[in-house]
């Protein structure tokens, strides 16, 4: 069973955390947050998203990622932009804007910008301290790291899409090469297994407080 995933509840509370609007650095990650849940990008992925791979997604309606960016560099990955995900994408490029004291950015400038700018993207590394700092704040498990958004979004993919095949949506959707790595997706859902073993103990300790109590009333008897 996969647990490293976060349930629907503790992602809104994540991006909760972040939305803090008058500090740009917690708008920059709810925004990052937000696209990382919205498309299951790898962190080295998304880091090298530029403005210009940005622009062209909210034209196309795909963000394309070559294969060279991608794990293993064998072939091209292109991600649907979604309504929530137009809207993140957008939200990124203000702040980078904002960040950087311009309206027209540099087309192959980072679509994420780190914290001392100068025209410089986020690292990997910052992505990862960024999240745990938000992931604290929103009592997310200990564990929890960036990676845990891709499988979130294919396992929100299993959850709430009405295709024929989910599992079929999911592979494309992350960009498996083989529908056996979507796999993973398809067992109990963490908290399916947590809220059947709560119901069952509960269930167990009634019927046996109910025995203890009718026993103890038959010698009183």
């Amino acid at each position: 069973m996969l647990h490293r995933y976060l349930t629907p509840e503790e992602q809104q509370r994540l991006i909760k955390a972040a939305s803090l609007p008058s500090d740009i650095l917690a708008r920059r990650d709810a925004a990052w947050l937000d696209v990382l849940l919205l498309t299951g990008l790898r962190i080295t992925e998304f880091s090298l998203v530029t403005i210009g791979d940005a622009l062209t997604a909210l034209q196309s309606k795909y963000l394309f990622i070559p294969k060279e960016r991608r794990k293993g560099g064998r072939t091209d990955h292109r991600v649907f932009v979604t309504a929530p995900l137009r809207v993140a994408l957008k939200k990124l490029i203000a702040v980078h804007c904002e960040m950087t004291g311009t309206d027209r950015p540099l087309a192959d400038a980072p679509l994420v910008l780190s914290r001392q700018h100068c025209g410089t993207a986020m690292s990997a590394r910052a992505f990862q301290l960024r999240f745990k700092h938000w992931a604290v704040v929103a009592d997310l498990p200990a564990d929890a790291s960036p990676h845990w958004l891709r499988h979130s979004r294919a396992m929100n993919i299993m959850r709430n899409s009405e295709a024929a095949d989910p599992r079929g949506i999911a592979k494309e959707a992350l960009g498996h090469a083989s529908i056996a790595s979507t796999g993973i997706y398809t067992g109990v859902l963490r908290e399916e297994l947590e809220q059947a073993l709560t119901q069952t103990d509960a269930s167990t300790s009634r019927r046996v407080s109910t025995a203890a109590l009718r026993k103890d009333f038959d010698k009183r008897s």
